[in-house]
């Protein structure tokens, strides 16, 4: 049986009190192809589950932990066995409110696989905050919501520093140990969260950060896990996955509005990331609603 997961995977309208939403599922129910602004974090409980992310498969074994991006078209298959996993979803700017944190961004920019096999380290942290923040949600305690919140900001600073600590070599003791690093690289990825709409080069970043282009693009790279290039694009393309899912402005104005050139590149550039147009996104989200 296919039906929607009505009340996550259906459009979510988050206000300052509710940047979340957590979901306890027990259904043996496929969910077909959908996309929504939130990121989502899926852990199975009890079995498996299999989950397709930009028609890439992934399969979780119980207590994996996959973490989907926003605007990432993806399809949920349970097991025909009852099983049971949690579902959060957040909407990031509660991470960008938090200062410090939207250097951290980067890392929802592509799916992650979490497993005690491949990262024990991570996962165990991981592992740990999703329970106790499905305890939380549970038990309703007094100002769950804010303990929830917590640990979804303790999960995005793990896992940047996880991101961090991965960088080999000499260079990554060098970035991980000099303040001055981080806080350079947090500068630039907040001046491109802010100024994406601009037509922003390689030369004029690296000055910000006090690099040459080289040195920078070697660096940003290393830091990010992607080039300069790549998350300026993936912001832009995140700016207009929003409006396209918040709005009904024409797509030419989007495409301005989220810092592309003009049309035909936005086109060319948002079906290559999405593997849709804009126009067949836009009507993905609408018939999922």
């Amino acid at each position: 049986m296919i039906k929607k997961l009505e009340g996550i995977h259906k459009t979510v309208d988050y206000d300052a009190q509710s940047l979340f939403i957590l979901h306890h599922n027990a259904e043996t129910d496929d969910y077909p192809g959908h996309w929504h602004s939130a990121a989502e974090i899926i852990m199975p409980l009890k079995g498996g589950y299999d989950v397709s992310v930009n028609d890439i498969p992934y399969h979780l074994e119980e207590k994996d932990i996959i973490i989907i991006p926003t605007g990432d078209i993806h399809e949920l298959r349970a097991p025909k066995t009852m099983g049971e996993r949690m579902i959060l979803q957040f909407d990031l700017s509660l991470l960008k409110s938090v200062k410090g944190l939207a250097g951290a961004s980067f890392i929802f920019f592509k799916p992650w696989l979490i497993t005690a096999a491949d990262s024990p380290e991570l996962h165990g942290i991981l592992r740990v905050l999703l329970l106790e923040a499905l305890d939380e949600y549970r038990e309703k305690r007094d100002y769950y919501e804010a303990e929830i919140t917590a640990k979804l900001i303790s999960i995005a600073v793990f896992m940047a520093r996880k991101q961090r600590e991965d960088v080999p070599g000499a260079f990554a003791d060098q970035l991980i140990k000099r303040k001055a690093h981080i806080v350079n690289f947090n500068r630039c990825v907040e001046y491109i969260n802010q100024h994406y709409k601009d037509d922003l080069s390689l030369e004029y970043v690296s000055s910000i950060a006090g690099f040459s282009k080289f040195h920078f693009t070697r660096w940003f790279k290393q830091f990010a896990g992607m080039s300069f290039y790549e998350y300026l694009t993936q912001v832009r393309i995140k700016v207009a996955e929003s409006m396209l899912a918040d709005s009904e402005a024409p797509i030419t104005e989007i495409a301005l509005e989220s810092g592309f050139q003009s049309i035909a590149t936005f086109n060319r550039v948002f079906k290559y990331n999405k593997k849709l147009t804009p126009t067949e996104f836009r009507n993905m989200r609408n018939k999922n609603n």
